[in-house]
């Protein structure tokens, strides 16, 4: 496995995380690299250092490329996911429990982030999660670290 981390690294597995539950469609995909990209940026993701854990969401994407080839996967193949709202038979879990999900994978890795870093961060998350529709848009499947955090903060 590499052992630098990279911007793209990243970038992949949080778009990727997000395209699994979610389907997103290639305009949206469009629209969270672009703020993905621009957060990681701000937080100087990777330029800050080596993270001090690496997530395991993290490691599967530096050793195998795992959500990059997922991403790619429904644009080639040409197969159109069902993007549909939740309805009363469906599992929902709260936004805040997605962004708790994410923004704790980014702090494990790097605890240095200051509270002001880790609020806007947040706020990107809340906003983008918002945006694609979360918690009214069904997900297809939900990340282990997604369910745990719902078992927390949907108390």
């Amino acid at each position: 496995m590499k052992t630098r981390v990279e911007r793209h690294h990243w970038l992949n597995t949080i778009v990727g995380i997000l395209d699994q539950a979610f389907y997103l469609t290639d305009e949206e995909q469009f629209y969270v690299i672009d703020i993905v990209k621009r957060m990681l940026e701000s937080l100087s993701i990777p330029e800050r250092g080596e993270p001090v854990v690496i997530p395991n969401q993290l490691a599967l994407e530096m050793s195998s490329s795992l959500y990059s080839t997922q991403l790619a996967g429904p644009r080639r193949s040409g197969v159109t996911r069902p993007i549909r709202a939740t309805n009363h038979a469906d599992m929902v879990v709260s936004l805040n429990a997605w962004v708790d999900s994410l923004l704790t994978m980014l702090t494990t890795a790097y605890p240095d982030l200051s509270p002001t870093e880790r609020m806007v961060t947040a706020k990107v998350l809340s906003d983008l999660l918002d945006a694609i529709g979360v918690p009214d848009r069904a997900a297809a499947f939900f990340p282990d670290d997604v369910i745990r955090s719902a078992l927390q903060v949907d108390r």
